[in-house]
């Protein structure tokens, strides 16, 4: 009966005593946080001793908070020289101090912790480029992306979305290609930056989100693209697609009298007949250019050539008044004297229509009036007989 009691006593001081090992303790060179940065990659390992050191340990924050976008792995991992270490990593997410009590637990149950302190400055690396400029189908487009503040090798990466089809990010930071269609395409940008500031090492991200508006190819038009020689001349340009407003010049010569403005408004008194070939440049608020040609003919003034008109009586009237230059269709009056009695005049073909009841000679003054505003006037015998 004592040899059981002896046996069972000398089992439980096995137990008791020979799994016993060294306090279980952080190590001196993991009691004090790194200072952290608003995206600046995080890493501090705590590195512990102690304990029953043939299996992982376990961390975990008893209180407290790690700052915003760092997290604490549980288990450890072995060193080639045994140490075990735990992990606090991440990207800090908002400057400020945090502070939190950190447990270390092996599988014997021990136990240690310890206050940390988190002091995370702000941010001191990020994307300056606030807006990109808008981009138009079917034209080359090109525009860069900027990031400030610790001088670093920046790499460029599209982290969420896409862009518009027919432009791809390059790892400098530019974007380029040619849009294929007209829309908006809203995407996030990253920028990470290696330090070469040796006061400031590391490695720091930055992201960003950006709207890009690819507008409908630009086009232009003419309202108007016929004049006549001394009649005010008046055409508005108009555009669309770009992004307006939009501004207005001549590539070229314009016809003698007429001059451009910035507005595009095509304005004057032409001074020479003749057809005219004209380039017109359009640029939008983006500094996009389109260039049209447009054909602009510049019709010989309006003039009466008709002296006189001689109807026979009691048949009917085949005269007609006639008119060169201008542009058609032109309108007729007689504005003084009274035609024939039985005979009419056709406003809209200068013809002189019916049958003339008596013989005799009346003077008329007719006017001729065309389709952009010129006007002749002329006194015209006509005589019936």
């Amino acid at each position: 009966m004592r040899f059981v009691r002896a046996a069972a006593l000398f089992v439980l001081l096995a137990v008791v005593f020979v799994p016993g090992a060294a306090a279980l303790d952080f190590n001196d060179d993991s009691e004090e946080a790194p200072r952290g940065e608003v995206g600046l990659l995080y890493h501090f390992e705590l590195h512990s001793h102690g304990g029953c050191d043939d299996a992982p340990y376990h961390y975990v924050v008893e209180s407290g908070n790690l700052p915003p976008g760092l997290k604490l792995a549980p288990e450890s991992y072995n060193l080639p020289d045994k140490r075990h270490t735990g992990l606090i990593d991440g990207m800090p997410t908002q400057g400020g101090t945090w502070s939190a009590w950190i447990a270390l637990k092996d599988y014997c149950k021990q136990s240690a912790e310890l206050l940390f302190t988190f002091d995370i400055w702000p941010r001191r690396f990020s994307i300056s480029t606030e807006s990109l400029p808008a981009a138009m189908a079917g034209s080359p487009y090109s525009a860069g992306l900027q990031a400030g503040g610790v001088r670093s090798v920046i790499t460029w990466s599209l982290t969420k979305g896409s862009l518009p089809a027919g432009l791809t990010l390059n790892k400098d930071g530019t974007i380029a290609g040619t849009p294929t269609a007209a829309g908006e395409s809203t995407f996030t940008v990253t920028a990470t930056g290696v330090s070469t500031d040796p006061s400031a090492d590391g490695t720091r991200l930055d992201a960003k989100q950006f709207t890009l508006h690819v507008n409908a190819p630009l086009t232009a038009s003419l309202s108007r693209s016929v004049g006549e020689v001394g009649v005010p001349f008046r055409a508005a340009l108009s555009g669309s697609g770009g992004h307006s407003p939009y501004t207005w010049s001549a590539a070229g010569s314009l016809p003698a009298g007429l001059s451009l403005g910035a507005r595009g408004v095509l304005s004057g008194r032409p001074s020479a007949a003749g057809t005219y070939t004209v380039q017109l440049t359009v640029r939008d608020s983006e500094g996009n250019p389109q260039t049209i040609t447009v054909t602009i003919r510049i019709a010989p003034r309006l003039g009466i050539v008709t002296r006189a008109l001689r109807v026979a009586v009691g048949r009917a009237a085949a005269a007609h008044l006639v008119a060169r230059g201008g542009v058609r269709p032109v309108r007729w009056t007689v504005v003084r004297g009274r035609l024939p009695a039985g005979i009419r005049l056709s406003a809209r073909t200068g013809s002189l229509t019916g049958v003339a009841h008596t013989a005799g000679s009346v003077r008329l003054t007719v006017r001729a009036r065309d389709a952009v505003g010129g006007s002749a006037r002329k006194t015209v015998l006509v005589s019936a007989g």
